[in-house]
């Protein structure tokens, strides 16, 4: 018991922190949620963008979209911060519970390895309800295959010993069980799956999984209940469509987004992320539990598929890291077998909660956030980095049509449709590939095709997170920042406005020169604001102004490593962000 809880608790630490859910898809999904309320039906198209607006788009988050804005209406929504922790450590629970307590020795050193996958996916989004069913649909399936197990060998003593036995008994019948009755909850959890989230194919990849196992038993009950869970999946705005979009959703992508690509293609352009150590350890014990299967002689066929097809979600994008947990960790410690206390397992399991301990105070402290420059710390509550720049737009009503890059159009759809169309937000499926290969990448990374796209849309004022790591993005705020047709008009840590000459003079708008900034005009809450304030100047060679605030970091923390390294390279003139 006491492993769980430990399991758990680290679970907790890392999920106790800022959501940064507005900085992705919640604004979209809360606007989306609301027009589904007041139209009772699902959009079909864009619909947001003045660029895209007819644009097809089927919708696979929509009751989800219901649920944060009925809870946003309601109760406000840092109460969905909390139902996030439960259903996450609800996920987790089931999972665990899944393991025979037999096969645990090593459960403690294993699922803290395992675990710290989760911490690539932790803000409210659709996917928390893919983790949950799962975890759901992977513990019923088992307890069900478990119960059919013990049915099977109860049969076979009553018969040995020669006692009549009729196969509608509870002993052989495993429908009247309760690990029976609960099978037929699958297709109701496809139902809602389906409409939640992507990912449901997961769950019918589960059940075939299953039945693959169960094969040699002639179990028919599984094969109706997988039908009936396909059939059922059908029930979605799109039809058919919807149940086979799994297979078509990135076809027409024409924008390459982190969360879809594998940790191995970002690793080859710099890119860094604690998590993907712990994805390579994970690989390692899932090739270990299969060797150990293989000469233990212990195979067991959804032991075999599952540990592989959470590994190969895993590797084929970043977003589906948690799968290692919620497919990969149960059947990898079945397949270890039955490892006794003894020693070496009590060494192990020790070192790896002192561990455990370790690494959660300092998430609970906050000097995990401070130390890798998140500007997160360890509350429930909502990051809102857009909302200064959105203020500053609504307030002075800057005119439209708007030029916006590709990770802030969610947060002004929340915040400023039907009056503002954004020119582009996160969803890569919502737009023609051609439009990003053809007018959104090519308007950035060559100024000149920005100012041809300005004479076809007339845009008016262009709001910009100048933490778009992007090359394009980079590229276009040098560029912008420096056209004397645009006039930077607000600047805070995450964004800038800008926006014409005549718009200056109709609204009496101060101009602001990022070469007199000045740190002491600002009282942000942490030191990563000062320090990206700080990277976006040097970046745009406002050389003294920059320094400045790279100065505030250090002082608000003299410990920052990228802050003192840039400093430290000063006298070069080489800077590195």
């Amino acid at each position: 018991m006491w492993i769980k809880i430990l399991l758990l608790f680290f679970t907790f630490s890392f999920l106790f922190r800022t959501d940064r859910a507005f900085d992705q898809d919640l604004g979209r999904h809360l606007k989306l949620g609301e027009i589904i309320v007041q139209t009772h039906q699902v959009p079909k198209t864009n619909l947001f963008s003045y660029t895209n607006p007819d644009f097809p788009f089927i919708n696979t988050h929509w009751l989800f979209e219901v649920l944060v804005y009925f809870f946003h209406q309601t109760v406000g929504l840092t109460p969905l911060l909390f139902l996030k922790i439960v259903i996450f450590l609800s996920s987790v629970l089931l999972i665990i519970k899944i393991i025979p307590k037999e096969k645990t020795a090593l459960l403690l050193p294993v699922g803290f390895i395992f675990l710290h996958v989760l911490r690539e996916r932790t803000e409210l989004r659709p996917e928390i309800f893919s983790f949950l069913f799962t975890a759901l649909t992977y513990y019923i399936l088992e307890k069900f295959t478990s119960s059919l197990r013990a049915n099977t060998v109860s049969v076979a003593i009553s018969q040995n010993n020669q006692i009549a036995s009729s196969p509608s008994t509870n002993a052989q019948d495993p429908r009247n069980d309760t690990a029976g009755k609960l099978i037929f909850f699958l297709p109701i959890i496809q139902l809602i799956w389906i409409n939640t989230h992507i990912y449901f194919f997961v769950g019918l990849a589960l059940q075939a999984v299953f039945l693959i196992h169960s094969i040699s038993r002639k179990i028919r009950l599984l094969s109706t209940v997988l039908l009936l869970s396909i059939l059922i999946s059908l029930i979605n705005p799109n039809g058919l469509t919807g149940l086979i979009y799994p297979l078509n959703v990135t076809k027409n992508y024409g924008y390459t987004i982190v969360e879809n690509q594998t940790m191995f293609l970002l690793e080859s352009i710099n890119f860094k992320d604690p998590n993907f150590l712990f994805v390579k350890l994970s690989a390692v014990l899932i090739g270990l539990s299969l060797l150990v299967a293989f000469f233990r002689k212990n195979w067991q066929m959804k032991n075999i598929l599952l540990p592989v097809g959470g590994l190969v979600l895993a590797l084929l994008n970043v977003r589906s890291f948690p799968y290692l947990v919620f497919l990969s960790l149960p059947a990898t410690m079945q397949n270890f077998g039955v490892i006794p206390w003894n020693k070496l397992t009590k060494t192990l399991t020790i070192v790896a909660a002192a561990l455990l301990l370790f690494e959660s105070y300092f998430y609970l402290n906050g000097d995990y956030y401070r130390f890798n420059d998140q500007p997160v710390r360890p509350n429930l509550e909502f990051a809102e980095s857009t909302k200064g720049a959105l203020d500053f737009m609504i307030s002075k009503d800057l005119p439209k049509p708007l030029f916006n890059n590709f990770d802030i159009g969610s947060y002004i759809i929340y915040r400023a449709f039907p009056k503002y169309q954004i020119f582009v937000d996160g969803r890569p499926e919502a737009y023609p590939a051609q439009f990003f290969n053809g007018i959104y990448i090519p308007g950035q990374s060559d100024y000149n095709n920005f100012k041809e796209l300005e004479k076809i849309y007339g845009f008016k004022t262009i709001i910009f997170s100048h933490t778009d790591q992007t090359p394009w993005g980079r590229n276009f705020l040098q560029s912008v920042i420096k056209d004397e047709a645009w006039k930077l008009v607000y600047i805070d840590d995450f964004a800038v406005v800008l926006t014409t000459t005549e718009t200056i003079n109709q609204k009496q708008l101060p101009i602001i020169d990022p070469a007199k900034l000045d740190p002491t005009s600002y009282q942000f809450g942490n030191h990563v604001s000062y320090l990206r304030l700080g990277l976006f100047l040097l970046n745009n060679q406002y050389i003294e102004s920059g320094r400045q605030f790279i100065l505030k970091t250090l002082q608000l923390f003299p410990d920052d490593p990228i802050a003192s390294l840039i400093l430290g390279q000063r006298s070069k003139n080489i800077y590195l962000w």
